[in-house]
């Protein structure tokens, strides 16, 4: 390699960061800044893809309007660079005054996906919160609004260790609101190609979703339901599957309870109900039961688009019953579809981790009573949790990597909260919408500036069936690839609070490599208390992260590129004598659950002739909620999120691509930009989260775009464990409008 120095050019090897598929790049650097990334063609299993929003990293890290120094507020909403020591002795001065005030409970920390930079941030921004005392009461997160039912189903139902079979491998597949093509969710390497393999190989294909989808262009059928109906379409697939006895009666025997409850339960759901409620016909369910039930193997799988209308929970449990009745988890004497690499050497075994509750009413929220979850605190009430006086309301809240001005539900209550706080703190690289609102904006190091490696994708797999995970043993590290800008004054987020903790005299005690989640634990942490005198370094970090992997992070830094270890045994061990754990195929308040929603006819909202299309979300190849709106190269052919309409609904309301709407809600309204999409269902509309102005701001529909959760009501409806609102199946109608 060449010298910077001496103005040549020479190629580093990296691991993108900007979502959790963690893809190998080639980085040209010219001069120490990075000029170019592509795909790295020598990795062994990612063939060279990245998407848009990769290959768009150096625009980024040199963007004009990165925030590169801390940055303090005035008395007059101006900002003023300020040196970062200054900065945190200047906010753990004002933590300091609010705890003598008002107790520890009026610190919280909101993490959010600016972290995957590096996944240590958001552990110690957890951990810091620890220190204070009120973990987890105060700690929010994105995932409390977006696929917490993950968990808590999964808790509810039991985990199979060795995990589900294989997607590359498997002759069927149901998504169901995932659209891994563009969300990486579930197929992280070279999803589009991934996906179009498993077809090619024979997988029968079945998508369940408003929108044909980037991921259904191969599918053997595609299932366009209403809104919001998904848990009534998987117990109508569940009915056929169990009355018509398709399913595997010996792996239930000898894994599973609760059987004869879950078909009580499903058997309202004959396949007229349910096309009648869904919109969709009777034929189609009982296709996609026998294809899914008849086939060698599969999964059935579901993410956001299920998850954010109110019964995601159920959603992922039937998902999982579906899985368990068909017997679609690896077996015995078969490998191991998520092997550990950089996770630890253990022991896997055909069994289940047995159910438990995953939440404790003994212990509630201030707002709504809200159990204590697994999942951490409700983010759904942080604003009220501002708002609400009294002991514990919060009034200071550091966000790392997260943008809850645009992304919480109700952004006009959202902004309100924010602007009520003592101490705002947001830790990001742009001067976001949060950032825009804070008393401090400390600026975060970016994806190519800290080390790297798959731990974090590969770890993923605990917190549900497709969050991630690797098919194959393999591995990649990766140093930092460029130093930041010269001159710059910046620090990764954990490195924030590690200094932070250090100036209140509060010891951090970082927990590594975290083989579970809840009480599901393959291995329990190792603790790692941080030294007070020496700050470690983020290597030393990863090395507590990898404590006891089953190939030491040493070895895997040998292989630039990445590695797959195909000398490791992957057989799935047979089921220990000991174990008497049992997958619940009927959990009471699943099924009670479940009741509603064939009572109430889908028990979710409905449109009507005032609000007659259904608002659902969707994701962008050129964006990741609001990262990358700022980025030139991103934004080159739109920086709005249009709102996408089937043509007949546009020409049924006199309207056309291109026209500026108004959308309206019974909450809320926003401007928006129609754009025609024949694939998306009649009567829905369809736009990207995380967009938008803040409320004090002159809405920018063609700019900015809009942003949805002013649409949103946080109190109207919210699931009754962890609060999330109602994000998805929102009845809207539409109008046009003009910008002043």
């Amino acid at each position: 390699m060449a010298d910077s120095r001496t103005g040549t050019s020479e190629t580093r090897y990296g691991i993108c960061k900007v979502c959790w598929a963690g893809c190998p790049v080639e980085v040209t650097v010219e001069d120490g800044r990075a000029t170019r990334v592509a795909g790295d063609r020598a990795s062994p299993i990612y063939g060279g893809y990245t998407c848009p929003k990769g290959r768009a990293m150096p625009e980024a890290h040199y963007s004009p309007t990165r925030v590169l120094h801390p940055r303090k507020r005035l008395g007059d909403g101006t900002y003023i660079e300020i040196p970062m020591d200054q900065a945190l002795a200047e906010i753990a001065a004002r933590i300091e005054g609010i705890v003598a005030e008002h107790g520890a409970e009026a610190i919280a920390v909101y993490p959010g996906n600016g972290n995957l930079t590096n996944p240590i941030n958001p552990v110690i921004g957890a951990m810091f919160i620890m220190a204070m005392g009120t973990f987890p009461d105060r700690f929010f997160s994105v995932q409390t609004i977006d696929q917490a039912g993950k968990v808590i189903a999964q808790a509810l139902h039991g985990r199979w260790i060795p995990g589900p079979q294989p997607f590359s491998t498997a002759k069927s597949w149901i998504m169901v609101g995932t659209n891994p093509v563009i969300s990486k969710q579930g197929v992280m390497v070279n999803p589009g190609q991934t996906v179009k393999q498993a077809v090619k190989d024979g997988m029968k294909l079945i998508v369940i979703d408003p929108r044909a989808t980037e991921s259904t262009a191969h599918a053997f059928l595609h299932i366009a339901p209403q809104p919001g109906q998904d848990a009534g379409i998987l117990a109508g697939i569940l009915r056929v599957i169990l009355t018509e006895g398709l399913y595997d009666a010996d792996f239930v025997a000898a894994n599973a309870i609760g059987i004869e409850a879950l078909k009580a339960a499903v058997e309202p759901f004959t396949p007229e109900h349910v096309a009648q409620v869904a919109g969709i016909s009777a034929e189609e369910v009982v296709l996609a039961a026998r294809t899914f039930a008849g086939a060698q193997s599969g999964c059935v799988v579901t993410a956001t688009g299920a998850h954010f209308p109110l019964h995601g929970t159920l959603c992922e449990y039937l998902a999982l019953s579906l899985n368990t009745v068909c017997g679609r988890w690896v077996r015995a004497g078969e490998p191991h579809s998520q092997p550990h690499v950089l996770l630890p050497d253990v022991a896997i075994h055909a069994q289940p981790h047995a159910p438990y509750q995953p939440w404790d009413y003994s212990k509630t929220s201030r707002i709504n009573a809200l159990p204590q979850t697994v999942v951490g605190a409700p983010t759904g009430t942080l604003p009220d949790e501002i708002l609400t006086p009294g002991p514990g309301q919060v009034r200071a809240l550091i966000c790392s990597g997260s943008n809850p001005a645009v992304s919480l539900p109700d952004q006009n209550r959202a902004g309100r909260a924010l602007a009520a706080l003592d101490l705002l703190v947001a830790i990001d690289v742009e001067m976001s919408n949060t950032a825009r609102m804070a008393d401090y904006v400390i600026p975060d190091r970016m994806a190519l500036e800290t080390p790297a490696c798959s731990q974090f994708s590969e770890s993923m797999k605990y917190y549900g069936i497709w969050t991630g995970g690797y098919e194959q043993p393999y591995a990649q590290y990766a140093p930092a690839v460029v130093e930041p800008p010269a001159g710059s004054d910046t620090v990764e987020s954990w490195q924030f609070f590690y200094e932070l903790a250090k100036r209140l005299g509060k010891q951090i005690t970082y927990f590594g490599n975290a083989a579970g989640t809840g009480q599901h634990w393959d291995k329990p942490p190792v603790p790692f208390p941080l030294p007070l005198d020496q700050r470690p370094t983020t290597e030393d970090m990863f090395e507590a992260m990898c404590a006891g992997s089953r190939v030491p992070l040493a070895e895997v830094k040998r292989h630039i590129h990445g590695n797959v270890f195909s000398e490791l045994d992957l057989t799935v061990l047979p089921r220990a004598r000991d174990c008497t754990a049992m997958l619940q195929l009927g959990d009471p308040t699943m099924m009670a659950e479940l009741a509603a929603v064939f009572a109430n006819r889908g028990d979710t909202a409905n449109p009507s002739a005032e609000y007659p299309l259904l608002l659902i979300p969707r994701r962008a190849n050129d964006m990741m909620n609001s990262i990358g709106r700022s980025n030139p190269k991103l934004t080159g052919r739109r920086t709005h999120n249009p709102a996408y309409l089937n043509p007949a609904d546009l020409e049924r309301l006199g309207m056309a691509s291109g026209d500026i709407i108004r959308i309206r809600s019974e909450h809320g309204e926003i401007k928006g930009v129609a754009e025609a999409e024949p694939r998306l269902r009649p009567g829905t509309l369809s736009m990207s989260h995380c967009f938008g102005t803040n409320p004090d701001e002159e809405d920018d529909p063609l700019g900015q775009g809009g942003c949805t959760s002013r649409l949103m009501d946080a109190n109207a409806a919210y699931d009754p464990v962890f609060g999330q609102p109602r994000m998805g199946a929102i009845p809207v109608r539409i109008e046009p409008a003009t910008i002043a």
